[in-house]
Parts: structure tokens; C-alpha cells; sequence
């Protein structure tokens, strides 16, 4: 079977918070860090196929208050996310001259979980001084949604935020704990479900996005991105690079 795992998460999923845009590589420790959560428990692309599971309870860290959904334990991010086939060392390098923001997956900080996270310092000293504002709440998924962003060139010029796109394939309410599969042929870069020839896949950057809320709906906690770009190799498609996008907490 020709799979490609890209994420692979216990305790630690993609992040999005209330706060503005995690915005280039390396900020200060005066400055928030993109917030931590759970959402997804594995992501992999199975011959054309993306498959998408979603944690059955998902977990979000917020300065959020009057929210009627603490959870009593913090969130601790493990797990390792991985690209490339199960044969192959890891299929994840960067190609060096496509870099989001002020560098590559390989420099740029990761976390405990393993994927490059864009705007990320450690804000270790920044969560010591404001511990006592940050809570884990349940959430619950509001909108899960995929897209072809297009080629790495309008991607780069771009570089979008975690802000949702205009999906190809889009699920609102979707049920927790369960896969969703996707058809990457069907995805294209006008956003109208077809490409050139169906039974291609484009090259280039895709997006998996989350809108999380609160279990009652009265709090909004935003959305949420994992962007990575598949690129074409001589063993198959590959995963050249693969990003969390996400505001600070």
C-alpha cells in the first residue's frame, strides 16, 4: 500500500486561539506562543486518498474566560509527525528554497510533537509569567474543511494565515472520533473540484482546517491550519514540508 503519514499526535494536535496571527520565525519571549491542542489523531494519505481522523474529545488552550468547559488536566504535547512512506527514512525534508516565513521545517521550532510550527518560539518564560491566565477547555468542531492552496510559488507569495480558505471539501458539525476521506484528484487549484484531468493530483500546498467552539457554542475559539505541500517523486507523491499555522494563545 502506497501511504504517506503526516501526522501522527497523541495529546497534542494543531492549535488556534483567540489572539492575533503567529506571524514570522523567532519572536521574542514578551510575545504570546501559538497556543497548544488536541484535535486530530492522525492525518495520512493513502494511494490518492487523505484521510483525516479527529480526536472523539477535542482540547483547547485559551485565555478565554467564562467558558463552561474546563478540562483538569493540561494538555501535554507527544507524539511525532512524520512524512514519507514506511519504507523510506522520512520523506520530510525540506527543499530549501521554499521556506515559510524566516525559515525551513528543519530549522524552523517544533515542539514535542514534531512538526515545524510557523511563528514559534519555546514562550517558555512567557507562559512562567502568565500561567495563571491560561485554561484547557473541551471544544467541539464546528466546520472541518480541505483545499488545494495552489503551486509553492503562489503559496509562498502568499502565505496565508490559519484563517479558513474556500474549501473544496467542507463538513460542518463533523462527528468527533471518526475519518474523513478526501479524494485528492477532486481538489484543484480554482476551488471548483475539478482539475485539468480528474484522475491527476496538482502538486503543491494543501490545507486541512479546523473551526473549534466551545461545547455549548457561546465561545468562538477560531480556526486552525495544517498546510503541506506534495510534490511528485520517482517512489510516488512525497511530502515535501508540512506546517502548524495557528494564532498565538
Amino acid at each position: 500500500m502506497n501511504r504517506r503519514r503526516l501526522l501522527r499526535v497523541s495529546g497534542s494536535g494543531l492549535a488556534i486561539a483567540v489572539g492575533g496571527l503567529a506571524g514570522c520565525l523567532g519572536s521574542s519571549d514578551e510575545t504570546p506562543p501559538p497556543r497548544e491542542s488536541t484535535v486530530f489523531d492522525d492525518i495520512s494519505i493513502v494511494e490518492g486518498t487523505m484521510e483525516i481522523a479527529l480526536v472523539s474529545e477535542p482540547e483547547v488552550e485559551s485565555r478565554a474566560d467564562n467558558v463552561d468547559a474546563p478540562v483538569a488536566t493540561p494538555l501535554v504535547p507527544i507524539g511525532l509527525a512524520r512524512a514519507g512512506s514506511r519504507s523510506s527514512s522520512s520523506g520530510s525534508g525540506s527543499s530549501g528554497a521554499t521556506s515559510r516565513g524566516n525559515g525551513v521545517p528543519s530549522s524552523a521550532p517544533t515542539g514535542r510533537h514534531g512538526w515545524a510550527i510557523y511563528g514559534a518560539s519555546s514562550g517558555s518564560h512567557w507562559r512562567d509569567n502568565h500561567d495563571d491566565e491560561l485554561e484547557t477547555y473541551r471544544a467541539t468542531i464546528a466546520t472541518l474543511g480541505v483545499s488545494y492552496m495552489g503551486s509553492n510559488d503562489a503559496y509562498q507569495a502568499e502565505s496565508p494565515g490559519p484563517e479558513p480558505a474556500d474549501w473544496d471539501e467542507e463538513w460542518s458539525d463533523p462527528e468527533l472520533g471518526s475519518m474523513f476521506e478526501v479524494d485528492l484528484p477532486g481538489l484543484s487549484a480554482d476551488g471548483q473540484g475539478e482539475t485539468e484531468t480528474e484522475s491527476e493530483i496538482d502538486a503543491g500546498w494543501y490545507r486541512v482546517g479546523t473551526h473549534l467552539e466551545s461545547p455549548d457554542g457561546d465561545t468562538d475559539f477560531g480556526w486552525q491550519a495544517a498546510d503541506f505541500k506534495l510534490e511528485q517523486a520517482t517512489s510516488g507523491w512525497t511530502i515535501d514540508e508540512a506546517w502548524h499555522v495557528r494564532p498565538r494563545v
